[in-house]
């Protein structure tokens, strides 16, 4: 059997992966292709051919430049994810058996927007012309950038989410579990009169998207959209997920619980992974350890 067939028609089906999850597993599918010069099968599951890709991987340029050790890693999970799965049906022979050290990948801190930062995106988005869908492409910018950093919630729900889960009045959005990542708990979020007014003056039918993206092709994606925006703003570009990191950022350095407002499992993702210690600070030994007396 094709890994691709597997991927698609077993694994996600039973993992119920969102097609965007899928993608992302095609990706490392894609680049196993590009190193056996073939499509991957089952039986390429083999603990010497994943392991001598992994390696291929980490080495070989794709799209003229070296991946992320992020990436490789990326790659194995998905890999020894669909691996374990095909296993445990018994559609290969034995299990995955990789060294925890195959694939290293440095620890880097956080980096999040500042609040200038978004501010000259939004500053920016608000000079945007045309349409999007039925949205006029200013209001669609800024009010997708604002509802990010003040909900601190992901690109995938804000983009699954209808107009009756929009309440102006109680100035609220609320972010359905079926939609959030590893379908989280439903949460409700407050956003500031500005926000519910801009909204409200965009409302339509309750059972339409409120930031309809459809056009999902690669050179136009929704991710190639904000980078240029980034850019004109005179920003580093750093995707959607960093304005997550600035607001939980934010609220930790004003005392606030992150780990809460991020709807994390636990507190060591958080900081791992989410606070900018440019924004909430690092703590120094010296700020602990009593001075020395020299007499």
């Amino acid at each position: 059997m094709l890994l691709r067939d597997f991927l698609n028609d077993r694994y996600a089906v039973l993992h119920n992966l969102k097609p965007r999850t899928v993608e992302i597993f095609g990706h490392s599918i894609d680049r196993l292709r590009d190193f056996l010069g073939r499509e991957p099968e089952l039986a390429d599951f083999d603990d010497l051919t994943i392991g001598k890709f992994l390696r291929w991987r980490a080495v070989t340029p794709h799209r003229g430049r070296i991946c992320a050790a992020a990436s490789v890693a990326k790659d194995k999970a998905h890999l020894v994810s669909l691996w374990n799965a095909a296993a445990r049906k018994r559609l290969v022979e034995v299990f995955p058996d990789l060294p925890r050290g195959i694939v290293r990948v440095p620890h880097r801190s956080p980096s999040a927007y500042t609040v200038e930062e978004i501010s000259r995106m939004v500053q920016q988005a608000r000079r945007r012309s045309g349409l999007i869908g039925p949205c006029p492409a200013p209001w669609f910018w800024t009010t997708l950038l604002m509802s990010n950093w003040y909900t601190g919630e992901r690109i995938g729900s804000h983009l699954e989410t209808r107009w009756e889960q929009v309440d102006p009045a109680r100035r609220t959005i609320t972010f359905l579990s079926e939609h959030r990542k590893g379908l989280g708990r439903t949460i409700t979020r407050q956003v500031t009169p500005q926000l519910a007014s801009m909204l409200q003056a965009g409302r339509r039918a309750s059972d339409d998207l409120v930031w309809p993206w459809t056009d999902h092709r690669a050179a136009n994606s929704i991710y190639q959209r904000i980078r240029y925006i980034c850019r004109s703003a005179g920003v580093k570009p750093r995707g959607f997920h960093a304005i997550r990191k600035a607001a939980g950022s934010y609220l930790k350095a004003a005392g606030g619980d992150a780990t809460e407002f991020l709807t994390h499992k636990d507190s060591k993702t958080t900081r791992d992974h989410y606070l900018d210690p440019k924004i909430v600070g690092e703590a120094s030994a010296l700020d602990f350890l009593p001075p020395l007396d020299f007499g």
